[in-house]
């Protein structure tokens, strides 16, 4: 799955190439839900990209949601990967309403969409649910950790993937640092390799990147703007009612105090 992209791209919306890459997934067939779930009762049918780093922690929040709403979790298994959707080339041509309505006639919540703060970028004709997650970029050092954008530019070298947000954060005085890359992998190669000296990162894709090869990297929160993303479900007018009850046992989950758990270690974006 691609990443929120940079304005400089002029994509419409904040998170243009994170969606259209959901938005061309793969045929979607649905699957059982968890043996915890309610054995009988109304179902909730969520849509989970296997591709997207966040797919486990999706799976994990809508049973736990589902489970406090008394409902029983579905799922249409999607996944980008199989066909080697890589979300860049042709973002600008799709039209997300239509893609995500058409999803949305085999699931009632498209989980895993990362949203602007302010709400933007949810595509026209689709709705979001209450925020589940909070994520967003972060500086990857493989040395000391580093906090300040403009220190770091001064002094080093800054990998970046080619049309994310980061890119947005270069002007003539750092334009210098900045080295792009086409790939996830290429920009951690080059930070591993002592190409730059740091990398910003998508810290769900860095978080599944470091459990499967670990490497050690110190990684903070960037005080950048566009830095933070929310992760909400989308869905359609005709979902309302079973987005009601993904809200309503979304706040259940809140004030039990399982949800921040369910989301670590993305949740260091948020705090």
């Amino acid at each position: 799955m691609s990443l929120p992209c940079t304005r400089k791209a002029g994509a419409a919306l904040g998170a243009r190439a994170a969606l259209a890459a959901l938005a061309l997934a793969s045929p979607a067939r649905a699957i059982a839900g968890n043996a915890d779930s309610p054995a009988g009762g109304a179902v909730i049918r969520f849509c989970v990209d296997e591709a997207n780093p966040l797919s486990t922690t999706d799976r994990a929040v809508a049973q736990a949601v589902a489970a406090r709403s008394g409902l029983r979790a579905e799922f249409v298994k999607l996944n980008t990967g199989d066909d080697g959707v890589d979300g860049d080339g042709d973002d600008a041509k799709i039209d997300l309403g239509k893609v995500f309505a058409k999803m949305a006639d085999q699931c009632d919540l498209i989980m895993g969409v990362p949203v602007e703060p302010n709400g933007a970028g949810v595509p026209h004709g689709m709705q979001a649910t209450r925020p589940y997650e909070r994520t967003g970029f972060v500086m990857a050092t493989t040395g000391a950790p580093v906090r300040n954008f403009d220190a770091m530019a001064a002094t080093t070298d800054v990998g970046v993937d080619f049309l994310t947000v980061p890119n947005s954060y270069f002007d003539t005085r750092t334009a210098h640092a900045e080295h792009v890359y086409y790939t996830n992998d290429d920009l951690l190669a080059a930070l591993l390799k002592g190409e730059v000296g740091a990398a910003m990162v998508w810290q769900p894709w860095l978080v599944w990147e470091e459990a499967a090869h670990p490497h050690n990297l110190r990684t903070v929160v960037m005080n950048m703007p566009d830095a933070a993303w929310n992760v909400v479900a989308l869905y359609t007018p005709r979902a309302v009612a079973q987005a009601q009850a993904f809200n309503q046992g979304l706040e259940r989950l809140e004030q039990a105090g399982q949800l921040k758990a369910l989301v670590a270690p993305y949740q260091a974006a948020g705090e």
